[in-house]
C-alpha cells in the first residue's frame, strides 16, 4: 500500500495528460510486483508525462514572470523618506481636508454624493427602493438553496455592522451608514481610502476600521521584502507608527495613474481644481470687500495744481486705507498736476461679468465631480420657469447625472468593499447596489406594457415582476399584440377547418355506403314484393363490371 500512496500523491498534481499515465502506473501497481527496473520506469514516465503537461500548459499551474521589464518606479530617484514616498503634487493632505470642508461649493457637492451614497447601505424595502443586497457570485447559473439564502442573510448583517458584533461590546460596532459617509468624504477628498481589517483569534477578517488617509504612505518598491510583507505605513508627527500588509490594509483608488512618479497615489479632485478654487475663493472675497471697505474704485486720480507733498503723501494714505482692492490690488494711482480729474477706469461694478464668472466657477468644479448643478441647488435659467423653449427637463438632467457620476461611485465602493471584506470572509458571495437604475412601479409597468407587445410573453414579464406564471391553459404563453393575436387565431381557425374536413372526409365518404339499423317492416316489403331472395340493386350500388350486364329473368 505503500507505494500505491506515494504513487497516488505524485499523480494528484497533474492534469489530464499526466492523469493517462498515472492511471497506468496504478493499475501497474496493483499488481504487487515491485522491482527496480520497474519503478524506474514508472519514474521514466511520469517525468515525460509532466514534462509534456507542462509544455502545453496543461499541468494545473501558472508560474508568470514576476519581474516585468519595465519600472513602476523611478530607479534614479533618490528622495525616499524613512523609506517611504511622499505623495506628489502641489497640495497637502490637510488643505486638501481643509478646501473640501470650507469651500462653499465643493463641500457641498461632497455632502451630497456622500448622502446619495449612503442610500444604498441600508436593506431595500422592495425591489424599486435603493439598499444592497448579499448573493453568490454565480447568481445567473444556479438557483440559492437554503444555505446559501441563509449565508447571504448573515453576510448582509455582517455589512450593517462593518463586521461581526462583539457580544459583550455591541456599541463599538460602527454602523454601515456612518462608515459610508467617511469613506465617500476620504476617496473625493484625497482619492485615497483606507481601512483596516481587523482579524479575530483564528486570523479570520472581523470587522473593518476607518484609517485617516493623511496619515497613510506607500513603502517604496526597493523597501518591499516580499508579497506577502508590509506595503503600507501609518505617519504621526513624522514617525512611522504601524505598518500594513495587503491583507491588512485597504489601499483604494478611483483615478490610478501610470505616472511613474504617482507612486502609486491617485489623483483627487480637489488638486486638479487648485485655479479655479482660487479664483472662486477671490471672487467671494471681492464681493464681501464691497460691504467691508466700501468700494473698490478704479481709475486714475489727478490734482491739478501744486500741493505740498506732505498732504498728498496724508492723502493717498487715507485713500488707501479706504478704497484699497482685495490685496491691495486696483489701488489708485494719484499724480499731482493742476486743478483735480477723476479718470474713470471702470464704467460699472461688473467687471469682468463677475455673475457670469462665478457661474463658470460653479460649473467647472460640478463638471469635475461629475455632478449637475442643479443637484446642489444652482439652476440656471429663468427663476420659476418649469422649462425653457428648448432646453432639456431637470428630471432628464439629474438622471443624467446620477448616470454619470453617482452610479459609477456606487459600483466602484461596492467593488471595494468585496476585495478587501467580503470576499475575504467568504469568497463565493459578493455584495451589489440593488435599485441604481429603478424608476418605480409605475415605469416597470408602462416598461414591461411596452415589452408584452413586442417580445416577453405575460408569464415572462410576470417572473420578471416575482410573480406566479398563469401557465399556458390561462393564457400565459400570449404576446399582447392585437397583429399577432389576430394571425394566431387565423392559423388556429385554419387549422380547425382542415381537422373537420378530413373527420367529415372519414365519417361519411359520398360512393360508400353507410348501413343502417335493420326496419322490420321493410324487410317485410321487400319479402312481399320481390320474394325471399335478396331485393337486388336496388339497395346497392351497382359495381362497373355489370352496369352493361342484362337484368335477370325474374325481373
Amino acid at each position: 500500500m505503500g507505494i500505491r500512496d506515494d504513487l497516488s500523491k505524485a499523480f494528484g498534481v497533474f492534469s489530464d495528460s499526466v492523469g493517462v499515465a498515472a492511471t497506468a502506473a496504478g493499475k501497474w501497481a496493483n499488481d504487487n510486483i515491485v522491482t527496480p527496473y520497474r519503478t524506474a520506469q514508472v519514474d521514466d514516465e511520469l517525468a515525460k508525462a509532466a514534462a509534456e503537461a507542462k509544455k502545453k500548459g496543461r499541468d494545473g499551474s501558472h508560474d508568470p514572470f514576476r519581474n516585468p521589464k519595465a519600472n513602476l518606479f523611478d530607479p534614479f530617484d533618490v528622495v525616499a523618506a524613512m523609506n517611504f514616498r511622499e505623495r506628489p503634487g502641489r497640495v497637502a493632505y490637510e488643505t486638501m481636508r481643509a478646501t473640501a470642508t470650507t469651500v462653499p461649493v465643493l463641500s457641498d457637492v461632497i455632502n451630497v454624493r456622500a448622502h446619495q451614497v449612503t442610500m444604498f447601505t441600508v436593506i431595500p424595502e422592495d425591489r424599486h427602493s435603493p439598499g444592497f443586497r448579499c448573493r453568490h457570485k454565480d447568481w445567473r447559473n444556479r438557483t440559492p438553496s437554503k444555505k446559501e439564502k441563509a449565508r447571504a442573510s448573515e453576510l448582509e448583517q455582517v455589512m450593517l455592522n462593518t463586521g461581526y458584533v462583539d457580544q459583550n461590546f455591541p456599541e463599538d460596532s460602527v454602523p454601515f451608514t456612518e462608515f459610508t459617509k467617511m469613506a465617500i468624504f476620504d476617496t473625493l477628498a484625497f482619492d485615497q481610502l483606507n481601512w483596516e481589517t481587523v482579524p479575530d483569534r483564528k486570523g479570520r477578517p472581523s470587522y473593518i476600521q476607518m484609517v485617516d488617509p493623511a496619515t497613510i504612505r506607500l513603502l517604496d518598491p526597493k523597501f518591499r521584502k516580499s508579497p506577502e510583507g508590509p506595503f503600507a505605513v501609518q505617519i504621526l508627527s513624522g514617525s512611522v507608527v504601524s505598518d500594513f500588509t495587503t491583507r491588512e490594509l485597504a489601499f483604494c483608488v478611483r483615478n490610478p495613474r501610470s505616472n511613474i512618479r504617482a507612486y502609486g497615489y491617485g489623483l483627487s479632485e480637489v488638486e486638479t481644481l487648485v485655479r479655479e478654487i482660487t479664483g472662486f475663493l477671490w471672487s467671494i472675497d471681492y464681493n464681501r470687500r464691497f460691504f467691508v471697505n466700501g468700494s473698490a474704485t478704479k481709475g486714475i486720480m489727478n490734482f491739478k495744481g501744486m500741493i505740498p507733498e506732505a498732504q498728498m503723501q496724508a492723502f493717498r494714505r487715507q485713500w488707501y486705507a479706504m478704497v484699497s482692492g482685495v490685496t491691495n490690488a486696483w489701488k489708485t494711482p494719484i499724480t499731482n498736476a493742476e486743478g483735480l480729474e477723476w479718470i474713470n477706469m471702470q464704467m460699472s461694478n461688473r467687471d469682468m461679468e463677475y455673475s457670469a464668472w462665478m457661474d463658470f466657477l460653479i460649473k467647472v468644479v460640478c463638471a469635475r465631480f461629475l455632478i449637475a448643478p442643479e443637484e446642489v441647488q444652482f439652476s440656471y435659467g429663468n427663476i420659476g420657469q418649469a422649462q425653457a423653449m428648448g432646453t432639456v427637463p431637470i428630471e432628464e438632467k439629474l438622471k443624467a447625472s446620477r448616470d454619470l457620476g453617482l452610479h459609477p461611485l456606487v459600483r466602484w465602493y461596492f467593488s471595494q468593499l468585496n476585495r478587501h471584506f467580503i470576499q475575504r470572509i467568504d469568497p463565493d458571495f459578493e455584495i451589489v447596489p440593488v435599485g441604481l437604475d429603478s424608476r418605480g412601479p409605475e415605469a416597470e409597468a408602462d416598461l414591461l406594457e411596452k415589452q408584452t407587445k413586442v417580445f416577453l410573453t405575460i408569464d415572462e414579464a410576470r417572473q420578471r415582476v416575482e410573480l406566479e406564471p398563469l401557465g399556458e391553459e390561462r393564457g400565459g404563453d400570449m404576446i399582447m399584440n392585437s397583429a399577432w393575436l389576430q394571425h394566431m387565431q387565423n392559423i388556429q381557425m385554419a387549422a380547425m377547418e382542415a381537422g373537420a374536413a378530413e373527420d367529415g372526409a372519414e365519417e361519411a365518404p359520398e360512393d360508400e355506403w353507410v348501413d343502417a339499423e335493420p326496419d322490420p317492416d321493410q324487410e317485410a316489403f321487400d319479402e312481399d314484393v320481390f320474394g325471399p331472395e335478396d331485393p337486388g340493386f336496388f339497395l346497392h350500388p351497382i359495381d362497373e363490371e355489370d352496369q352493361d350486364a342484362p337484368p335477370e329473368e325474374g325481373l
